[in-house]
């Protein structure tokens, strides 16, 4: 689903179709909220409490390292391309990011967010990162918080889960209450506030305190809710657009339920006659969805500066964002996302004395990023404004 949801924020960045294609956002929203909320829960049956140092030390390895260099190298390259005062604007948009504070800096500033490539920053899709990463700030501790009451009371798993499923449907219903106000009264501001999103994380957790009563769902039942999720999604891919009225709430609704339906399929085991969802393809496409969408958008609007839009465009955009999400995944994301400080210690040690070992797969995926960046220069210096005799210049043909 993951890969579902990127593509379908890539082929609305780039082609303005699906339509509603920026509801991708809303199911990584979803799919954060329940993978997150699991392996919280996963480790609290270990311990009567739960290591929130590990799971913060954990999101700090999986979404930093890559952000960071996302968000300099994007800075550097609008120092190259954009106008001065944008550029200017670009590094402070980089800090508001790297705090994880993008949605409100956008809110204060009045960004819209449909904003084309020609006039919005190239970092404004930052602001999903900082929603999911304000929330992943504080529920861990509300289960840590639910997890001490549990072991006072000497309650059982399953109580405690229920307390944690509780809290999710107290998160949910304030947060979709003012989701629906604020959609209704400032539709730009309930966009990037994280108390208009909380509701979509939320009901993304809701699925992992119910994995027990979920995994019991037979064997033939699962499929009709996955295909049912998957309806909803698509539908709403093609009926929400950027002028609906009522988004994020209630219209959000659509993609939330949907994602929620697939997700709920897929636990205690996988639903049969599911080959578009669950193949070595979208899989690959899930694991790579995270550097897709950091790179997507500062590719999409600093080649927009420089380019007309030509097929030269679209494959120098789609050739460079696969390139670095490839080379940004394999060589950043991947090999610290699963690092503890001993590793990343002797990791250290292995390049100063030129030991540190490389799969081959990875070899080949880097590569391969390498290939497509190359590609995508070539269709750069290729376009044809680029071939084009500069203004004032007279070309003297021969005799």
């Amino acid at each position: 689903m993951r890969a579902a949801a990127v593509l379908a924020v890539v082929a609305h960045s780039v082609w303005g179709q699906p339509v509603g294609g920026f509801v991708g956002i809303d199911i990584f929203l979803v799919l954060s909220g329940y993978l997150v909320t699991a392996s919280l829960l996963r480790a609290g049956k270990h311990s009567k409490t739960m290591a929130v140092g590990h799971f913060y030390w954990g999101r700090l390895l999986r979404v930093v390292p890559a952000a960071t260099v996302v968000l300099l190298l994007t800075y550097v390259a609008s120092l190259l391309v954009l106008p001065r005062g944008r550029a200017e604007q670009v590094g402070v948009d980089a800090l508001s990011a790297f705090a994880f504070a993008a949605n409100w800096h956008f809110a204060f500033l009045g960004a819209d967010p449909f904003a084309g490539p020609a006039s919005a920053s190239p970092l404004q899709h930052f602001w999903a990162l900082s929603v999911g990463e304000q929330f992943w700030l504080v529920w861990p501790l509300l289960i840590l918080v639910a997890a001490m009451i549990a072991a006072t009371l000497a309650w059982s798993q399953a109580r405690k889960t229920a307390l944690v499923a509780g809290i999710a449907a107290v998160v949910i219903t304030a947060s979709l209450a003012w989701s629906l106000y604020s959609s209704a009264s400032t539709p730009d501001w309930a966009y990037f506030n994280t108390f208009s999103r909380l509701w979509e994380l939320g009901v993304g957790a809701l699925p992992a305190t119910a994995a027990g009563f979920l995994a019991r769902t037979p064997m033939l039942v699962k499929p009709l809710l996955s295909w049912a999720g998957v309806a909803i999604i698509v539908a709403s891919v093609f009926v929400i657009t950027e002028t609906t009225v009522g988004y994020p709430a209630p219209w959000a609704l659509l993609p939330v339920a949907g994602a929620a339906l697939v997700i709920a399929a897929g636990i205690g085991g996988e639903p049969a006659f599911q080959p578009l969802l669950r193949n070595r393809v979208s899989t690959y496409l899930g694991d790579l969805a995270f550097a897709l969408f950091l790179v997507h958008w500062p590719v999409i609007v600093l080649l927009h500066a420089e380019m007309k839009t030509s097929v030269y465009f679209y494959a120098s955009a789609l050739s460079l964002m696969f390139g670095l999400a490839l080379l940004l995944h394999h060589g950043i994301e991947k090999p610290l996302r699963h690092a503890s400080r001993e590793k990343i210690r002797d990791g250290m040690r292995a390049m100063e004395h030129g030991l540190l070992h490389i799969e081959r797969a990875t070899k080949v995926a880097l590569v391969a990023g390498l290939v497509l960046v190359t590609l995508a220069l070539v269709s750069y210096a290729m376009r044809p404004e680029a071939l084009e005799p500069a203004a004032g210049i007279t070309i003297v043909q021969p005799r």
